[in-house]
């Protein structure tokens, strides 16, 4: 058990050193738990997985969450069999992924 934690804390990590805003560079796990404890739902297609989270009640962390999710379509991400993987928050609006899925098309 200990392992895993070890592992999902390096995850956990390795998301914050790559996709986070750079004010985020030193949080710990309990900073960012909120993030990943954040509710939503997982749409399965045949070329993309979209996980599509709810906003927060916090301007600020809604601002934070929306260049995570930014960055990730920016990255252009893939799962091991090959489909996209998508983060998007209900209702608002990403401009860098609609201009990536034109590019697409």
């Amino acid at each position: 058990m200990t392992v895993c934690k070890v592992v999902l804390a390096n995850l956990g990590m390795w998301v914050r050193d790559h996709y986070f805003p750079v004010e985020y560079a030193h949080a710990t796990w309990h900073r960012l738990q909120v993030f990943f404890q954040l509710s939503g739902r997982v749409q399965w297609g045949a070329e993309c997985v979209m996980v599509e989270l709810k906003p927060f009640n916090d301007r600020a962390l809604n601002r934070d969450l929306m260049i995570l999710c930014t960055k990730v379509a920016q990255d252009q991400l893939h799962l091991p069999d090959g489909r996209r993987l998508l983060f998007c928050v209900q209702g608002v609006y990403i401009p860098h992924l609609d201009a990536q899925e034109t590019m697409v098309a």
